[in-house]
């Protein structure tokens, strides 16, 4: 992996950083950064390698590693989520919004924004579904930089705040820097056990193709072996995710695309067409998943038949592709090839200990995530994600810091 780690500056401008904080020494952490094409290098190129940041962060010691670096890259948008909570149903009702829901931000939405930073109980944290889901892996494989992930952000401190998250959480970070943009902001409201989310993408929709094409990016992208991409994304930049869909059938690697929301299925329904032919594994949950029968005409509202019909439309490869379709209570349902169906009863939980469901999606593909690299069995992999979602419940929104240390016995 010497390519991935081949631009350094000097490591004077490391131990700079490491004296005093950027903001006391007027510098956004990005001007270290090489330049690179258009923009500039993810967090990677800070002064030292990535494992040695890491380590450096965690106190810890660079031990030899099972899984390679970046084995697995997702391709998200990056964003700040402000979390809080309300007792009443005023302001869900101010920007009209709907409970369990995920939206893009339009301009009637844009003072919402600024109304909740000037709350009292307001909680920020690294987002975004896709970088979400790559924390949750590195916490499960417990190694950092066996994932990395791509987006764009701005240069700003919203930008600064995700980038170290990430850094410290373990996850290797190919940011395309957007320098007149901000960062975008993902609003969450919990109200009870639900959520509304609506999200301002701001520099996340603002990610070009041309990032793929810069020197270090291809490098990693030619030695991952699996790939994940959300739905969300596609309505970002979908001619990334159908390159990047194209090349994983093409070499024989894996890749997997999410759903993420229905608006996906019904703003993007050419763009989804273009790229399910090269997916190896499709995940939604039950009303992504009837939203795609809609869209599509099928006609029903069976769940079993959508999922069937998902699993056998036509595929660019020979591998048999493999339908997740997921819901709040009922089992788990996967659907593989010869019509073969499986169900995983999702084990009840204590309502008195949900926090926050915001999140919840985005930690099961990251614990199905971590097992499928190590080419554990479907079952396996389920159960991972599982585990993984019903422990983020218990907090506001991703905070790994907060959640126990796996091992294969929470499985």
């Amino acid at each position: 992996m010497r390519c991935l780690r081949g631009f350094f500056v000097n490591n004077l401008v490391w131990r700079g950083l490491r004296r005093a904080p950027a903001a006391k020494q007027g510098k956004h952490w990005s001007s270290y950064l090489i330049k690179g094409g258009s923009s500039l290098m993810g967090t990677t190129a800070i002064g030292k390698t990535s494992k040695d940041i890491y380590a450096t962060i965690k106190g810890g010691s660079k031990e030899p590693m099972d899984l390679p670096e970046c084995v697995l890259v997702g391709f998200g948008n990056p964003l700040l989520d402000i979390t809080t909570t309300v007792e009443d149903t005023l302001l869900i009702e101010k920007y009209d919004l709907r409970s369990n829901a995920a939206i893009i931000a339009e301009e009637s939405h844009m003072p919402l924004f600024e109304e909740l930073t000037n709350q009292e109980f307001v909680h920020y944290a690294a987002g975004g579904a896709c970088q979400n889901s790559m924390r949750i892996f590195q916490w499960i494989v417990g190694k950092p930089f066996r994932s990395a992930f791509f987006g764009a952000v701005g240069r700003d401190k919203f930008g600064d705040t995700i980038a170290k998250r990430a850094l410290a959480d373990g996850v290797e970070t190919r940011y395309q820097i957007k320098d007149d943009v901000p960062t975008g902001t993902c609003a969450v409201i919990l109200s009870g056990t639900d959520r509304s989310v609506v999200a301002n993408l701001g520099a996340a929709a603002l990610f070009t193709t041309e990032w793929l094409d810069i020197e270090e990016n291809v490098c990693l992208l030619d030695n991952a072996k699996y790939f994940y991409a959300t739905g969300f994304f596609i309505a970002v930049c979908p001619e990334s995710v159908l390159r990047i869909a194209k090349l994983s059938s093409q070499t024989n690697r894996y890749f997997v695309l999410n759903f993420s929301a229905v608006f996906v299925l019904q703003s993007h329904k050419n763009h989804l067409d273009e790229i399910l032919p090269y997916c190896d594994m499709i995940i939604g949950n039950k009303q992504e998943a009837l939203a795609y029968s809609n869209t599509h005409d099928w006609n029903t509202t069976d769940i079993f038949e959508v999922g069937r019909r998902l699993q056998s439309l036509p595929k660019d490869n020979c591998r048999p592709r493999i339908v997740l379709i997921t819901d709040a209570v009922c089992p788990v349902l996967c659907f593989q090839d010869n019509d073969k169906v499986l169900q995983y009863p999702v084990p009840p939980i204590d309502k008195k200990t949900v926090v926050d469901t915001n999140g919840c999606g985005d930690a099961f593909v990251g614990g199905y995530l971590s097992q499928l690299v190590q080419h554990m069995p479907v079952d396996y992999c389920i159960r991972a994600g599982i585990f993984a979602s019903q422990q983020v419940l218990r907090i506001v929104g991703v905070q790994i810091e907060k959640l126990p240390k796996f091992n294969e016995s929470c499985i």
